[in-house]
């Protein structure tokens, strides 16, 4: 394990590495284990509870989602990888769209600041459990002559964009920090999988579009049958994107 320390990120900020996980944490009670050639890192720093990122905390794990696009994509070639995001924590890739990586976001309180964990997972050069970003690559071959990536690489380039964006969203000047929040808007959602993609609630029990995400991250749909907007919370749902269903999570 290597742990980091970043002038960059607020209130002393660090990143911890790791190069194997046997008891990786997901998503509420999910577990995953992860082999040698996975980026695995969490970056902790503390956000001012009055920034604008202060009071959209759920943005988060969309902000990591973002920079690890924005790593992958060196220059424009490696569009052709046809990273998107799924919301709102999976990075897929590819055209039948493998699972890559995850990012998971917890916080705790203490007096005016939150104190961020972001822990992030993304297959660089392990083939295995399912795709990684150099096999990926080299499937481009021989019409792109892309270079590999390292573990190291990705991880400083992605807690580099990480790092751009919570200090856009987290200064004083609010015009600046708004102008910075509409920029990752139009990122984001130039990025995923779901734009206008039409898909089942499982607790509605009927279709709904995708419309978009709502200024805290949260996803915006539209009922198919009277064609009331509604949010759906990050905490709350779970996303199958096999099988098209929104689900409720269990409390």
């Amino acid at each position: 394990m290597c742990i980091i320390f970043s002038s960059q990120l607020p209130s002393n900020g660090l990143v911890i590495i790791a190069r194997e996980q046997s008891e990786g944490q997901g998503r509420g009670t999910n577990k995953w284990t992860s082999p040698l050639g996975c980026a695995l890192f969490t970056i902790c720093f503390d956000v001012h509870l009055q920034s604008l990122l202060g009071q959209r905390l759920s943005l988060l794990q969309l902000l990591a989602s973002v920079a690890v696009l924005q790593a992958i994509e060196r220059t424009p070639e490696y569009n052709a990888l046809n990273v998107r995001i799924k919301w709102p924590n999976d990075i897929f890739i590819g055209n039948d769209f493998t699972k890559l990586g995850g990012i998971l976001a917890t916080s705790s309180i203490c007096g005016n600041f939150a104190s961020i964990n972001l822990g992030i997972g993304v297959n660089v050069f392990n083939t295995q459990p399912s795709t990684c970003i150099n096999d990926s690559i080299d499937q481009q071959k021989p019409m792109l002559n892309l270079p590999h990536f390292t573990t190291e690489e990705f991880i400083g380039r992605t807690v580099a964009y990480l790092q751009q964006w919570v200090s856009q969203l987290s200064q004083s000047n609010i015009r600046q920090a708004t102008i910075a929040i509409h920029n990752f808007y139009r990122f984001y959602e130039s990025h995923w999988m779901h734009q206008n993609q039409e898909v089942f609630v499982d607790k509605w029990q009927e279709k709904v579009t995708i419309i978009g995400i709502d200024e805290y991250g949260f996803l915006r749909v539209r009922k198919s049958s009277n064609g009331e907007t509604l949010t759906l919370h990050t905490d709350a749902h779970s996303f199958d994107v096999r099988q098209n269903i929104i689900r409720e999570k269990a409390i």
